[in-house]
């Protein structure tokens, strides 16, 4: 290589460094000084304490939150089920604490890639989020899309929002998750009774026919069916193995008093749990509408007259009902699969 050819290639050398150089600084800058951004919710910034209402909305569910005269929030619309208030507090501060990236499209048309289109779209995949503040106040009434794992620094995510009413969409950055399931504004088990705790299982299908089992060992976790016919043999274990599951650590997906949702006799499916220890849970479920995985369940606990420690299973039992006496529940899927076991759907299928 001659001299000027040299001199020419490190000059072209130099001009790629320093253009890879900005382009880093570009993409990484924005993030690694969010401070110095305006806050997206700028009402948002000295009335974090004053908010009253929350309201979440997407295609699937609307959830709506308020606060109640003793600072408790619950779920409005679901005869004030209570929430958490922490898990409200956090989303809360998350978004005050938002801030502005850069400005984003304006063109209706390119809304749905970044999942900030009206929830009036059929296809529309955007959170719609309203929060007020005392007097009936509007905090926040935003459109709040898709993630963007690129923002870097000390936030953990970027975040597409568009706030109702204005075209200009965003790129926000901070550490916040909306709640989009009733669950997760609960953040707790309703019930959790502990597998291992399980002895005995009995289930009774509506038209009679029963699934038995009980742990073969104390401290196993192997099952048996007890009223296997003769000549039959379990297919598959660990379908009778999680039965036990069945009220284990249960958290629901939505929630409704005790006459909202029918319980038909002729399609209910009950369940008696027994443990070690003498208690007793009785579980009624009912597979409202099995294409769209929507099952409801009630319950009730009991204490066995064998109960050693009869005070303190009572205690348990009362415990347990004044959580579920005045609600049913709808239950994940897996929950009721586990709750609702027939007889033949664990057994190897009769030789032809």
């Amino acid at each position: 290589m001659t001299p000027k050819s040299f001199i020419a290639f490190s000059a072209v050398t130099a001009i790629i460094v320093a253009a890879a150089s900005f382009v880093v600084v570009e993409r990484y800058a924005t993030s690694t000084f969010v401070k110095e951004k305006e806050p997206i919710f700028p009402a948002m910034h000295d009335k974090v304490n004053d908010v009253t209402e929350i309201l979440y909305e997407d295609k699937q569910v609307r959830i709506a939150v308020a606060r109640r005269d003793n600072g408790q929030f619950v779920l409005s619309e679901r005869h004030d089920y209570p929430v958490s208030n922490e898990i409200v507090r956090e989303l809360v501060v998350g978004l005050a604490e938002l801030k502005v990236l850069e400005p984003k499209t304006k063109l209706e048309k390119l809304y749905p890639r970044i999942q900030v289109d009206d929830l009036a779209n059929e296809k529309s995949l955007a959170k719609h989020l309203v929060v007020k503040g005392k007097n009936g106040e509007t905090l926040i009434d935003a459109l709040i899309g898709r993630r963007n794992f690129d923002t870097t620094g000390l936030t953990d995510e970027g975040r597409y929002v568009r706030r109702v009413g204005e075209a200009q969409s965003w790129l926000v950055a901070g550490r916040f998750d909306i709640p989009d399931q009733i669950k997760k504004w609960v953040g707790k088990e309703f019930m959790n009774v502990d597998a291992k705790r399980i002895d005995t299982a009995t289930t009774t299908q509506p038209d009679g026919t029963k699934l038995i089992v009980q742990r073969e060992e104390k401290d196993g976790t192997r099952f048996k069916v007890l009223n296997v016919p003769k000549g039959r043999e379990v297919e598959y274990q660990i379908d009778v193995d999680n039965i036990s599951d069945g009220p284990d650590r249960i958290e629901f997906e939505d929630v409704a008093k005790p006459g909202e949702v029918e319980f038909p006799k002729d399609k209910i499916i009950h369940t008696t749990y027994k443990t070690y220890d003498g208690l007793i849970i009785d579980v009624d479920v009912y597979p409202k509408d099995e294409s769209k995985s929507e099952f409801w369940a009630r319950f009730k606990a009991s204490v066995s007259d064998k109960a050693e420690k009869k005070d303190e299973i009572q205690k348990e039992a009362d415990k347990i009902n004044a959580e579920v006496t005045n609600w049913v529940y709808r239950i994940p899927a897996f929950k009721y699969r586990y709750m609702s076991r027939r007889l033949d759907e664990v057994l190897k299928k009769e030789d032809s």
